[in-house]
């Protein structure tokens, strides 16, 4: 249980320009057609991996790149996986950040073996800068997103540790006068079998500098790899169990003050005035600092800063949104599902076949509300800032997202950009914003470059923060006489978050072969469903709101999974069939999906009678390029729900640490619980209603369910872990509370239902 409590992981958004100051500020005209993009670098590919492993595949500590690759001498560190000093030392230079997911062990699992290093020895640091191979290739951007963590880093990482380990063995062949097909690399050495010698890895150091770097190194054979595929110890828990891991929070610099924010409660509101001298006379106030959307109060303490921006005399502009609720969102939402005109994002087979009377025709409508992150480490940011060098520390999941943001509100050249990464108090897609940057930047400016810790409180972070979107669907199915689905049309209301980071759903479209309208984050888990349906509609009614939205946990397949996996049981239910059986008649030629299926079937003995009291649900989600399969156990009565049991079984390709896949689908299970439970943000008066736990309630440890973990390995591609165990257990939970009363939940969370 220790584990399932662990809540980890897991995408940009622009600041307004600011200036630090509460007078009228005026923004520098933006260059014609500036956009937010990754910055240039001139290094060639080439150039690159010369300098990764000449410096950054990394061999010594300092390293400069080799003049032919135009940088001259004096070019300095460049960006590295790998560095080994010549004291034998092995760092590990990680492009994601450590959110608690345990990615860095993975990470250095894969590089560790590849390279053939102690274990024991290894530093893991992550880098000050982004640069171009820290970045995910098709976002472009180095972010700590969509279960990339290990999919999209194993291989990038295992070829620079060959290249390392070739480097060093060809070394040492040399100077042995052996062939490199007789040494091979150990804990930390290069080992001549016939001998016995041994030479470690610093010894060889700088002759394997002097050698070229191999294009295309041969990697270990899989009957090599020892690290992966075992339940190696967290590199990070010791420092977490003594209290020494550094977290945002825990940095401390000299002369170092503190900020507190006083935000708009209207989220398109901003500042029209603000009256510094209330607040100027108050116990440790030094300044006030306007920012976007509000103001910064920065004193000696954070609890003077609170105290002096809750009396800060501020009025903030009024906007079209003032009179925002709920209720009138939901009602725009319905009356988008009833447009006569919405365009096809999604088409498979025949459209017409969809809208068929003949046979049996199952119809349902979903919702989700607004959800916020809660992150347990609050959102904050310390920042030292003058015109010639801004250094920041911060638990960040987007580093080109807080360049982006502050290149475009302030001018602030990337070069001059550091970025101090700690670990984060859990992410899930909240803190790859980077409006804390902005606000912590302006604050130091505004005391002359001096370290100001700008920390919002959970009020600010609920109700002046960024959320999961509220969503419609609308399902129609028509099935034929024996039961099968032979139509389906779904049609979602509610807004494309991808617009708010700059996704063209018309090119997104083309490259995945959807139709125009095709938002990922909106659509996820519908458009790219792994059913057997010949012929299938997806459109979506856009509804955009003056609400700011940010990926939860999941993204689009938190709301998704439910709305589909939920439609699924209503259409066995309606032909009478078994919910397991039924899914798997719509599986043809879906080894994986069958696969989890089978899994949990055995894990939770479904062709058995349940034990008394007890119903199950069940759901199957493909998310992140991971099939996870749930069966939910759980107890409904007069009291209310009670899930005692959660079994699941994940296809994530191979498992790199099988303890840590095992965590991650019980934290999972613990975030998707809660929301699914009580979880919501509702609006009056253009204003979130809720403010901290006490009424945005995160599940308590006595309702934590047992959860039980299968891991299925058939041969499949690498998929991600962080994220795909959250969208199967609402539609599960929800078909469980069917099983029981034969009531249908379809509107979260389950708390709005008596």
């Amino acid at each position: 249980m220790r584990r399932s409590m662990r809540r980890c992981a897991a995408i940009c958004a622009a600041a307004a320009p600011t200036c630090a100051s509460g007078r009228p500020f005026t923004v520098p005209p933006r260059p014609e057609g500036r956009t937010m993009k990754p910055q240039a670098f001139s290094l060639t590919r080439r150039s690159f991996l010369a300098g990764a492993v000449a410096a950054g595949a990394a061999l010594v500590v300092p390293l400069r790149l080799p003049a032919w690759a135009g940088q001259g001498e004096a070019a300095g560190l460049s960006q590295a996986f790998i560095r080994i000093d010549t004291n034998g030392q092995v760092t590990f230079v990680l492009p994601t950040s450590e959110m608690g997911q345990g990615t860095h062990t993975g990470q250095a699992q894969i590089l560790a073996e590849e390279l053939g290093a102690d274990w024991s020895s290894i530093v893991v640091e992550m880098p000050k800068q982004p640069a171009p191979d820290y970045r995910v290739p098709f976002v472009g951007q180095m972010r700590s997103v969509g279960s990339f963590g290990i999919r999209v880093w194993h291989d990038p990482l295992r070829h620079a540790a060959a290249q390392a380990r070739e480097m060093l063995t060809q070394a040492a062949a040399e100077r042995l006068g052996v062939a490199p097909g007789t040494l091979h690399a150990e804990d930390g050495f290069i080992v001549h079998a016939g001998s016995g010698r041994r030479i470690p890895f610093g010894e060889l150091v700088e002759d394997a500098m002097a050698l070229p770097v191999p294009e295309e190194p041969t990697l270990r054979p899989d009957d090599e790899r020892t690290l992966t595929g075992r339940s190696i110890p967290r590199l990070d828990t010791l420092a977490k169990v003594t209290g020494r891991a550094v977290y945002a929070m825990d940095v401390e610099r000299e002369g170092m003050l503190y900020g507190a924010a006083r935000l708009a409660p209207v989220f398109s509101a901003e500042v029209e005035s603000f009256d510094e001298s209330s607040v100027t006379g108050m116990p440790g106030v030094v300044a006030v600092v306007r920012v976007p959307r509000g103001a910064v109060v920065v004193a000696e303490s954070w609890w003077q800063a609170r105290r002096a921006a809750d009396a800060l005399d501020i009025t903030f502009t009024r906007t079209p949104a003032d009179d925002l609720s709920t209720d009138e969102i939901e009602g725009l939402l319905r009356e988008a599902l009833d447009r006569p005109d919405v365009p096809v994002s999604t088409l498979r087979g025949e459209a017409e076949a969809t809208l068929s009377t003949e046979g049996r025709v199952v119809e349902a409508e979903y919702s989700v509300p607004l959800l916020a992150h809660a992150c347990m480490e609050p959102i904050n940011c310390l920042a030292e800032s003058t015109a010639e060098r801004t250094e920041l520390w911060l638990g960040t999941q987007g580093h080109d997202v807080v360049r982006m943001t502050l290149e475009n509100a302030l001018q602030l050249p990337a070069e001059q950009l550091f970025i101090n990464t700690t670990y984060l108090g859990g992410g899930f897609g909240r803190k790859t914003h980077g409006e804390i940057a902005v606000q912590a930047v302006l604050a130091s400016r505004a005391v002359e470059g001096r370290p100001v810790k700008v920390l919002w409180s959970r009020e600010n972070d609920i109700q002046q923060g960024q959320y999961r979107q509220t969503m419609r669907c609308r399902f129609r199915a028509v099935l034929d006489d024996a039961g099968a689905i032979t139509g389906m049309r779904i049609r979602v209301a509610g807004p494309q978050m991808g617009r708010e980071y700059g996704i063209d759903p018309e090119q997104r479209a083309q490259a995945t072969g959807n139709l125009a309208n095709f938002d990922p984050f909106s659509l996820g888990g519908l458009s790219d469903m792994y059913y057997d349906i010949p012929n299938f509609v997806v459109e979506h009614a856009v509804v955009d709101l003056p609400i700011p939205l940010c990926p939860w946990r999941s993204i689009a397949h938190s709301f998704n999974g439910f709305f589909f996996e939920s439609f699924m049981d209503e259409c066995a239910a309606a032909a009478e069939r078994d919910p397991l059986e039924f899914r798997r008649s719509h599986c043809e030629g879906q080894a994986r999906m069958l696969a989890v299926l089978d899994r949990v079937s055995e894990m939770s003995r479904w062709n058995e009678p349940a034990a008394e009291g007890i119903a199950r649900g069940l759901a199957v989600v493909e998310s992140y390029g991971s099939f996870v399969a749930q069966v939910v156990e759980a107890r409904a009565n007069g009291e209310g729900i009670q899930v005692e049991r959660v079994h699941a079984a994940i296809d994530c390709g191979r498992a790199i640490n099988p303890d840590q896949v095992e965590a991650q689908i019980q934290g999972s299970v613990i975030d998707a619980l809660g929301a699914a439970l009580r979880q919501k943000v509702t609006l009056r008066d253009g204003q979130a209603e809720q403010s901290n736990f006490h009424d945005y309630p995160l599940l308590r440890i006595g309702e934590a369910p047992s959860v039980a973990v299968g891991i299925v390995e058939i041969g499949s591609p690498l998929g991600g872990v962080g994220e795909p165990g959250v969208p199967p257990l609402a539609p599960a939970l929800a078909n469980a509370l069917f099983a029981a009363t034969q009531r249908r939940i379809r509107h979260l969370p389950f708390s709005d239902h008596a």
